[in-house]
C-alpha cells in the first residue's frame, strides 16, 4: 500500500523550530540560540543532575566558569589566600560583581561534549516540569538529536555510523556467515582492526549472529489457525539477525495465550539510522513499515514488539517521520510485547507455568520502557507467573550503538556500574530485560547472560527454566 507524501505545513506554532519537517529545525544560528535557551532552564533546575553524563559535564562546566563559584562556596580570593566568609566583611566592599551569565561563557567545544555524550535514554523527558505544552517547551533529548542530525548534514554521515545503521543489510551478510562472523568477532586483531579503522570498541562484547533468522525459521513453519485474537510480530531486525530464541518464544506464549499470529513483511525500525544522524534513511525505513504494516492494523491485529527501543520508535517518532493518518494508525496499534502478554495472562487467557519455574529473577528495566509510562509490564509478567522478582531500575548505558563506540566504551561502562551492583545484590537465578541490548551490557558487567521475560516464561511453560550462571571468561 503506497502512502501519500505529506504536504506544506503551518510552523507558526513551532516557535522552537523542534519539528523535522520545519525549516528552522536545520537552522544553524536557531539551534544555537535553542541550545542557550534550554541549557539555561536546565542549569537554573537541575533535576537532571545525576541521571545521564551529558547533565553532569554541563553542570560541572557552567559551575567551573561561573564567576561567582568561590562567592557561593562561602568562600573568597585575597592575594592567592582563601579565607572564611567571617573574615571577609571588609573585603566583600571592594568585590567586584560580574553579571556575567555563566552559560554565555560555555565554549562550542563544550556544548558539542554535551551533545556527544546524550545517548537518547529520555530518562529526562518525564523527569522534566518543563516539556511541552509547559511555555519553556524544554525536550533535552530532541535537542541534543537535533544538534546531531544538523552536524550529519554539515559534515556528512561517518562510515561507522552508516555501518550501524545498515542493519539489515548487515544482519542478512553475517547470517550467512555466521560461524565466520562470530569467530571474527572474538578474535583480537579483528578486534583491534574494527576499533582502529571503524571506532566500535576493542573490548565491548558484540551479539552473535544466528545461523538462522527469525524471519527464515518463520517461513518454513506450518500455519498455525483457531486464535480468537489476531496480533502482528514486529520481531525487531536484533532478534532477527541475532536472537530470534526471543522472536520464537513470542510465538509460543501468544499462542498459548489464544492469540493467532502474523509476522508481516518489515524492515528495521530506523533508530540506528536516526542515531546516526541519517534522517531521510530512517524516513524511508518507517514509511515502508508503515505501508507492510498497516494492512494487518486494519484487520483488527495489534502490532507487538518486543524491543523497548523499537516500540517507542513505532509508537512516538513514527508520526512524525510519516506525518499521515497511516502512520498516525500504525503508531497507534503498537503495543510491547511484555506488557500484550500480561493483559491476555490478567483476562485469563494464558494458564501459570509449574509453581517454581520462574525463580528468582533480577529484572532490568529498559530506559525506553520506563519514558513510555506504561509500567513495569515485563517485572509484573514475572510475578504473574510466580517469579521472586527484584526490580533493577538504573540506566545500563548501553542505549543501542553509543557504548559500542570507543569513545564511549568506559563511560558506558561506568553508567552501567549502578545496575550490575543491583544485579548481583539481588542474587538472582536468572536475569532479565526486556531489551537485548541492555542485556548484553549487564553480561559485560557480571558474566550472567540475560533473557527477555516472554523467552523466561516460554522456557517455564517447557520444562526447563533458564538460569543466568555467572559465565567463565
Amino acid at each position: 500500500m503506497k502512502l501519500p507524501i505529506a504536504g506544506q505545513q503551518d510552523w507558526s506554532a513551532d516557535t522552537h523550530g523542534m519539528a523535522y519537517d520545519n525549516p528552522q529545525f536545520w537552522d544553524r544560528p536557531h539551534l544555537e540560540s535553542e541550545l542557550h535557551r534550554v541549557f539555561e532552564i536546565c542549569n537554573g533546575c537541575r533535576l537532571c543532575f545525576n541521571l545521564c553524563p551529558s547533565f553532569e559535564v554541563l553542570f560541572r562546566r557552567v559551575d567551573q566558569l561561573d564567576p561567582h563559584r568561590e562567592e557561593a562556596e562561602g568562600k573568597h580570593i585575597e592575594g592567592g589566600r582563601i579565607i572564611e566568609e567571617h573574615e571577609a566583611a571588609e573585603l566583600l566592599k571592594h568585590v567586584t560583581v560580574s553579571t556575567e551569565n555563566p552559560v554565555n561563557l560555555l565554549e562550542d567545544e563544550d556544548k558539542h561534549r554535551v551533545v556527544e555524550l546524550c545517548y537518547e535514554c529520555k530518562l529526562c523527558f518525564p523527569k522534566c516540569p518543563y516539556v511541552p505544552p509547559h511555555e519553556f517547551a524544554v525536550d533535552f533529548p530532541k535537542l541534543m538529536l537535533r544538534a546531531k542530525l544538523i552536524g550529519a548534514k554539515e559534515e556528512g554521515i561517518a562510515l561507522r555510523e552508516r555501518f550501524l545503521g545498515a542493519t539489515d543489510l548487515v544482519g542478512s551478510v553475517m547470517t550467512k556467515v555466521a560461524p565466520l562472523a562470530n569467530a571474527a568477532a572474538h578474535n583480537a586483531f579483528n578486534r583491534m582492526l574494527m576499533d582502529r579503522t571503524i571506532g566500535i570498541a576493542q573490548d565491548r562484547q558484540l551479539p552473535t549472529y544466528a545461523a538462522e533468522t527469525f524471519a527464515t525459521w518463520w517461513s518454513r513453519r506450518a500455519p498455525v489457525a483457531g486464535g480468537e485474537t489476531p496480533v502482528a510480530l514486529f520481531a525487531t531486525c536484533y532478534v532477527n539477525y541475532n536472537d530470534p530464541a526471543i522472536a520464537k518464544a513470542a510465538v509460543d506464549v501468544l499462542e498459548k495465550a489464544g492469540c493467532e499470529v502474523e509476522y508481516p513483511e518489515q524492515v528495521c525500525c530506523g533508530m540506528p539510522k536516526m542515531d546516526g544522524g541519517d534522517l531521510e534513511g530512517a524516513r524511508k525505513l518507517a514509511r515502508r513499515n508503515v505501508e507492510t504494516l498497516l494492512p494487518a492494523v486494519r484487520a483488527g491485529r495489534k502490532i507487538v514488539t518486543p524491543g523497548p527501543s523499537c516500540t517507542l520508535m513505532l509508537r512516538s517518532e513514527y508520526p512524525e517521520l510519516v506525518p499521515t493518518p497511516e502512520g498516525r494508525e500504525v503508531a497507534d496499534a503498537v503495543m510491547d510485547l511484555s506488557d500484550f502478554v500480561l493483559q491476555q495472562a490478567r483476562a485469563k487467557k494464558l494458564r501459570k507455568p509449574p509453581a517454581g519455574a520462574i525463580g528468582k529473577v533480577a529484572y532490568h528495566v529498559a530506559c525506553h520502557n520506563r519514558v513510555q509510562n506504561f509500567g513495569y509490564r515485563g517485572r509484573d509478567l514475572l510475578k504473574w507467573a510466580g517469579g521472586d522478582v527484584t526490580l533493577v531500575d538504573r540506566c545500563c548505558g548501553m542505549d543501542g550503538t553509543w557504548g559500542m563506540k570507543r569513545e564511549f566504551f568506559a563511560e558506558s561502562l561506568k553508567v552501567a556500574e549502578g545496575a550490575a551492583r543491583r544485579v548481583e545484590s539481588a542474587e538472582p537465578e536468572v536475569v532479565s530485560s526486556d531489551c537485548p541490548l541492555a542485556g548484553l551490557q549487564l553480561r559485560q558487567k557480571t558474566g550472567r547472560p540475560s533473557y527477555h521475560p516472554v523467552r523466561i516464561l516460554s522456557a517455564a511453560y517447557g520444562g526447563e527454566p533458564l538460569r543466568s550462571g555467572r559465565e567463565t571468561p
